[in-house]
């Protein structure tokens, strides 16, 4: 378990003990909890991309915002993720632009399927023509 001693601002001091006497959580888990999200904000990962070295491409999180597990407890049991070497994500090359695009760019998996859902209804509607994705890649259309 890594325990960082943190020095920061009496103006932060204030605003977490106000979380912590407003909330059921504790002062670690409101810090941790800024952590875990601050990961997937839109806003940290512009200011980060604005101080990053020229030469390095920003770190992604080896969590999603489905584990709570990890801002909750202080020693949580996590099964780690393996992801291609070849994943990288836009928000990791300093690509983003506004807040807009990188929360459309990472939405939950809930957003996702309704996103799903609405394709496959367009392509139901449009009239006389067929235009199929395929999952593996490629597009076939059809018209007429």
């Amino acid at each position: 378990m890594y325990r960082p001693t943190v020095r920061y601002s009496d103006v932060y001091k204030s605003y977490v003990d106000d979380l912590f006497q407003s909330t059921h959580l504790d002062r670690n888990q409101i810090i941790r909890a800024a952590l875990f999200t601050a990961a997937h904000s839109s806003v940290f990962l512009k200011l980060m991309n604005e101080n990053k070295r020229p030469d390095v491409l920003l770190p992604s999180p080896q969590w999603q915002l489905d584990q709570p597990e990890l801002w909750m407890e202080s020693n949580p049991t996590i099964k780690e993720e393996r992801r291609d070497v070849s994943d990288v994500d836009d928000k990791r090359t300093g690509e983003i632009e506004s807040i807009n695009d990188f929360d459309r760019r990472y939405t939950t998996r809930s957003d996702k399927k309704q996103k799903e859902e609405e394709s496959d209804r367009r392509q139901r509607k449009s009239s006389g023509r067929i235009r199929e994705v395929r999952k593996g890649g490629g597009i076939r259309i059809q018209i007429g």
